[in-house]
């Protein structure tokens, strides 16, 4: 008998449920098992285990093994993971079809078991598991979560460590690499000459019948200071409400230089250096107008617009009408199931080049968990082209809000204050939120190996509200029409997967909103051709007009913003204001 996963998708989810397929006798016999699947062993049998990126591991008191198996990206292909089953040995392979797949697995085992777990160069042995254990392996990282009464073998663990995490916070961390400590169960011995090993004791509690779908998190045992990103670097170097907060949250990206320059105590600017800032002070609009069926209205001057301040009428001083080129940045999010659709999404964005206007400036930049620029801002279309020629399949992950504060702080640096619009195609889901509804939801349904932005959504939005670029999110989710099996899908997990979803567009349109743009759906990637039509359309309504506020008490209050057109059934868009600072 053998045993061979098959996927159920999960609508807009980046991991996928499974279901088993047991097949034995003639070729085409199949039928289809719960989502969890029992093996009968004896009490103390051998598992084996290879090329799991994290395995949660749980002893009860049956003699049977259970196992639970997902996947990152898309729908797990055949033969990915396979169960050799027998009474006294427990054999799961993992085979992930492209090197940065991550395959999850969550077991309950009997008290008596002994595993080894295989990992690159790496082992791992557990007898006698007791509570959970939780392993999280790669070639040069092993992390391990085991109970508090655990014994420690590290004997051939050069480089092993051991975090706690003292009642009045922070951590300690204790060098245990060649030495073995503890006598209790489990009893865990790890050979990895090379890796890097942590070890957290106690950090995760007992799994229950009612959360055996739950994943640990991807860094359980270690307080991680993250690897800084380029997005999460660049922002933080740069002048924003986003960059100060980053910096506050997060020391590490600062530049050594700079945490010198922040020791200086800094000579407060001369009374005449603040009146020129003050007085070179510009608050740029975007506004777009249209009439009541949502054609453009073409054909307006200055004249034709008053703007207002907390109701107060304020001097136009600047104003660009709307056939004036734009800066343009075409945000593609490869996370996810779009992984799979790379060729789709190139052919898309040459769709875009077209039908945008040649006296336009446009840039590629694709995103995961960090940011790859394909084009900085250029008219040269063949350039355009001959750039997204090499859009490549970067690691999965979604961080969304620092790809667009990245594309904000960095890519129009050198345009601030020109007419400046973001298209970003995604489905939102960055993988900080999906964090927060998995801490929110109790673990129910959603799982996820990757750490998302470093930034917050609210210090994203701040930004864009100070911004002066356009946001046109297209939210798209080419996962949508595939069937779902409410049989084999654990109600939760839709449950919190369906909230993800509604939370991540009404952040898009809070986004767009806060910008003066427009959120835009799209079912499918193959519909983007007709959404970017719409999207140009748009752009050829706006109109950029410049003003120097009257009220010059910059005291971080937000401003509200209030354009009039003289003119009859025009309607129009912009931000609704910013932050006096």
């Amino acid at each position: 008998m053998t045993f061979t996963l098959i996927p159920y998708r999960i609508s807009g989810c980046c991991l996928v449920s499974l279901a088993l397929i047991l097949t034995n006798g003639p070729p085409g016999f199949s039928q289809v098992a719960p989502p969890q699947h029992s093996f009968p062993t004896q009490s103390n049998p051998q598992i084996n285990i290879s090329n799991a990126s994290t395995i949660s591991i749980t002893s009860w008191d049956k003699n049977e093994v259970t196992v639970t198996a997902e996947v990152s990206g898309t729908s797990m292909q055949t033969d990915e993971v396979k169960i050799k089953p027998d009474k006294k040995k427990l054999g799961i392979s993992c085979h992930p079809a492209t090197p940065d797949r991550k395959i999850f697995l969550t077991l309950r085992v009997p008290a008596k078991s002994v595993l080894q777990i295989m990992s690159e160069r790496n082992e791992i042995q557990i007898k006698e598991p007791v509570g959970q254990t939780t392993i999280i392996t790669s070639r040069d990282l092993i992390q391990l979560n085991v109970p508090e009464t655990a014994s420690l073998d590290m004997q051939y663990a050069p480089k092993a460590v051991e975090h706690r995490f003292p009642q009045r916070g922070g951590f300690s961390q204790t060098g245990i690499g060649s030495r073995v400590q503890g006598s209790g169960q489990p009893y865990v011995k790890v050979i990895a000459k090379t890796a890097e090993v942590i070890v957290g004791r106690g950090l995760i509690s007992p799994v229950t019948s009612t959360t055996r779908f739950n994943i640990p998190p991807a860094t359980p045992a270690r307080p991680v200071v993250r690897p800084p990103t380029l997005a999460a670097t660049t922002i933080a170097r740069r002048t924003s409400s986003m960059s100060r907060a980053l910096r506050k949250s997060n020391p590490q990206l600062i530049r050594p230089s700079s945490r010198l320059d922040q020791s200086v105590p800094q000579k407060p600017a001369d009374s005449e250096a603040e009146a020129v800032r003050l007085e070179t002070y510009l608050v740029n609009l975007n506004v777009g107008a249209i009439d009541r069926a949502g054609r453009a209205i073409p054909g307006l001057t200055k004249a034709d617009f008053k703007v207002y301040e907390d109701g107060v009428l304020q001097p136009i001083s600047f104003f660009a009408p709307q056939e004036s080129p734009f800066n343009l940045v075409l945000l593609l999010d490869l996370s996810g199931s779009v992984r799979d659709k790379i060729d789709l999404i190139r052919n898309t964005a040459l769709q875009f080049i077209d039908v945008i206007r040649p006296q336009d400036s446009i840039a590629v930049i694709t995103f995961t968990t960090d940011v790859t620029v394909v084009s900085h801002l250029t008219k040269d279309r063949d350039d355009l082209r001959e750039s997204l020629e090499y859009i490549l399949t970067p690691p999965s992950g979604t961080a969304f809000y620092d790809a667009l504060g990245y594309v904000l702080v960095e890519e129009f640096r050198k345009v601030k204050g020109q007419r400046n619009a973001v298209i970003a195609i995604t489905d939102g889901e960055d993988n900080a939120l999906q964090s927060r509804l998995q801490k929110t939801a109790g673990n129910a349904g959603l799982r996820s190996n990757w750490q998302g932005s470093f930034l917050t959504f609210e210090e994203l939005l701040d930004g864009v509200t100070e911004a002066d670029a356009l946001i046109y999110p297209i939210h798209v989710d080419p996962t949508a029409p595939q069937p779902i099996n409410n049989a084999v899908v654990p109600s939760a997990m839709l449950r919190v997967q369906s909230e993800l979803t509604a939370l991540a567009r009404k952040q898009l349109e809070s986004l767009a909103d806060a910008s003066g743009g427009r959120l835009y759906h799209a079912d499918r990637i193959e519909d983007l051709k007709g959404v970017f039509e719409h999207v140009a359309a748009e752009l050829r309504t706006v109109y950029s007009i410049g003003y120097t506020p009257t009220n010059l008490n910059f005291d971080g209050r937000f401003r509200k913003i209030f354009v009039q057109v003289n003119k009859p059934d025009v309607v129009v868009r912009t931000r609704p204001g910013y932050y006096g600072r």
